[in-house]
């Protein structure tokens, strides 16, 4: 586990803040729920991961202090006779839709230590967002390669009012590599030309260098943009500055990797990079981008990705996650194919993972606030260009 540090401004913070408050309780669990960083959480959530519970990096206090323009709350469920059994991090953000208003939103939400806990934890987030009045939506994006308990967590969202999001953000399909086998075999498991395209990289004036210097965000959002746009998509928003701390502060959790030339020098060298994340028993790779040299048909990926699977192992996670896959081909035309056949060409193993639900605690300001975004999304395709919105995975090009 790390051993969380506050600076002396943080931990005066959280010492002047009130305990958790309990949230929701049944016959046989407590729900907290802590709205402040601080000693506090981190004790939970050390607990937690000393039970054996794998929290996903976005639900940890690491993750918080690295994003420390967002607003991130905790949910810990406690069970009379085992203590803490499960505990998730809610984003709240404001919408822009209905100011004044919140939007709740839950990543990766599946792990937990027995299923009663992990219905409490939900049955509690549902109060949560009845609770407070000025709460517009609430997110629950589902992540379990088990069918069963994604199965169960659909009913049970289902029974307290969440709906299956018509056009989910986030993938449902994915591309697994298992992480058990050593180096050596995980490497000779992939397609032959993926291990001679990892091994291209080694023969010409490249080299994989882990990215720590926030002068190069710029270049890093200029090829991610043009990554993204290859393929007819918008890129996401990512906050570099949080990335680069995190990935400084907890190597751990985090690892952002960039293939740099060694024949020139400055934010031009980096032509390729890839981002990864630690979630305790697999490690997935939410961001990747690269430009491309003219004349050159070196796959700058590759090699990005063998350090991410080689990361992942040396951190101890069970399998690497691509962050997505679709279903078509590049030479049937999906928009997305050629990246999914890169993606196969490390694993045969495509599994379903992800759902999302959303629940709106008050139908008719959600109706509202649906209308006003729509109003606003026709301004806006008047007045540019908008490209096709597609589920949140890795979409960028490798």
């Amino acid at each position: 586990m790390i051993t969380v540090r506050f600076s002396k401004g943080a931990a005066g913070l959280a010492a002047a803040t009130p305990a958790p408050q309990l949230l929701w309780h049944d016959r046989d669990y407590e729900v907290e729920l802590f709205e402040q960083l601080g000693p506090e959480r981190a004790r939970c959530e050390g607990k937690l991961l000393a039970a054996g519970l794998s929290l996903p990096v976005q639900h940890r206090t690491e993750w918080a202090l690295a994003h420390h323009t967002r607003t991130q709350w905790f949910v810990a469920v406690k069970a009379a006779s085992a203590g803490y059994q499960a505990g998730f991090a809610v984003e709240v953000r404001r919408s822009r839709a209905i100011p004044g208003h919140l939007l709740l939103s839950v990543e990766k939400f599946g792990a937990a230590l027995s299923e009663g806990a992990r219905a409490a934890g939900l049955r509690a987030l549902a109060y949560l967002g009845r609770s407070r009045p000025r709460v517009l939506r609430v997110y629950v994006n589902v992540y379990a390669q088990e069918a069963g308990v994604r199965q169960r967590i659909g009913r049970l969202l289902r029974e307290l009012g969440f709906r299956d999001a018509a056009q989910p953000r986030v993938y449902r399909d994915t591309v697994l590599v298992d992480l058990a086998p050593d180096e050596a075999a995980i490497l000779a498991s992939f397609h032959s030309s993926t291990r001679r395209n990892i091994r291209k990289i080694a023969a010409q004036p490249f080299e994989v260098r882990t990215l720590a210097e926030s002068q190069l965000i710029d270049r890093l959002k200029a090829l991610l943009e043009e990554s993204v746009t290859r393929t007819g998509g918008s890129p996401p928003h990512e906050d570099w500055e949080a990335v680069i701390a995190l990935s400084d502060r907890y190597p751990e959790l985090s690892h952002l990797v960039g293939l740099f030339r060694t024949d020139i020098t400055g934010p031009e060298a980096l032509v390729a990079f890839a981002w990864g994340l630690n979630h305790g028993d697999y490690v997935d790779n939410p961001v990747t981008g690269m430009t491309r040299l003219p004349g050159s048909r070196t796959p700058f990926t590759y090699p990005l990705i063998w350090d991410l699977i080689r990361w992942g192992k040396r951190v101890g996670a069970r399998y690497f996650d691509f962050g997505g896959v679709t279903s078509g081909h590049l030479s049937e035309g999906d928009p997305l194919g050629g990246i999914s056949d890169f993606k196969r060409r490390f694993s045969d193993t495509i599994v379903s993972v992800g759902e999302e639900w959303t629940l709106e605690p008050n139908p008719l300001r959600g109706q509202l606030a649906a209308a006003l975004s729509s109003a606003s999304s026709w301004v806006s395709r008047r007045l540019r260009t908008v490209a096709p919105t597609s589920p949140s995975r890795n979409i960028s090009p490798m």
